[in-house]
């Protein structure tokens, strides 16, 4: 007795590793798309204990002076997914306090209503991609006093916060006018006011990779 056995076609094989593909690519592009908005929501989550730890260990004092991102480890005010543990509990002012993209965390005294006054501090993260970056911007962080919320720079990177305060005068000292730099927004403004709207976060966030600064008071 013969038995015909037939096997699958070529063209029966190469749909099957078609849609294969197809359902490949759109796994990949899901995980992408989730793992960017957990990213986007933890850089957010780390901002909000950060700011609220500082406010809280300073709040019976009338400046920031002595902070940093060694003083703000040595506290405890930094969540631990941040930074890698100092065995020899050396903490210096310029200590690597990461972000949850993979970019660096930078915590500075600035200036609040006048020069010198130090009654003011910035969180500062880099590397931020552009859609992350655009959400961030997009978000309501609270213009209350309650929140601390003074301002918000978007910009091409921030290498050192310190020196993005010193260019922009709208960050370094708050007044009721805004900074001549439009992607600086202050809580409030008529023109340039927290949350950002959908053009000025686009226009911003113009970098493949961004920097944020926020400004506590």
């Amino acid at each position: 007795m013969r038995v015909n056995e037939q096997g699958r076609s070529m063209i029966e094989m190469l749909g099957v590793l078609a849609i294969v593909g197809v359902l490949s690519v759109g796994g990949i592009a899901g995980y992408s798309k989730a793992m960017n908005k957990f990213k986007t929501n933890k850089v957010g989550d780390q901002i909000q204990m950060i700011s609220t730890n500082i406010r809280t260990l300073f709040s019976s004092q009338r400046t920031y002076a002595g902070l940093s991102n060694g003083m703000a480890l040595k506290a405890g005010l930094i969540p631990g997914e941040m930074y890698e543990a100092d065995s020899a509990n050396d903490y210096s002012s310029d200590y690597t306090i990461t972000n949850a993209f993979g970019g660096k965390t930078f915590i500075e005294v600035v200036d609040q209503s006048s020069a010198g006054d130090q009654m003011a501090f910035t969180i500062a993260v880099d590397q931020i991609p552009q859609s992350a970056c655009v959400s961030i911007a997009t978000t309501d962080w609270g213009g209350d006093a309650g929140s601390g919320l003074a301002a918000m720079w978007i910009g091409a990177g921030v290498a050192d916060a310190a020196e993005t305060m010193a260019a922009d005068s709208g960050l370094n000292e708050v007044t009721s006018a805004i900074a001549a730099d439009t992607n600086t927004h202050i809580p409030g403004d008529s023109q340039h006011g927290l949350p950002y709207s959908i053009i000025d976060a686009n226009g911003a966030c113009a970098q493949s990779l961004n920097g944020v600064v926020w400004k506590y008071f």
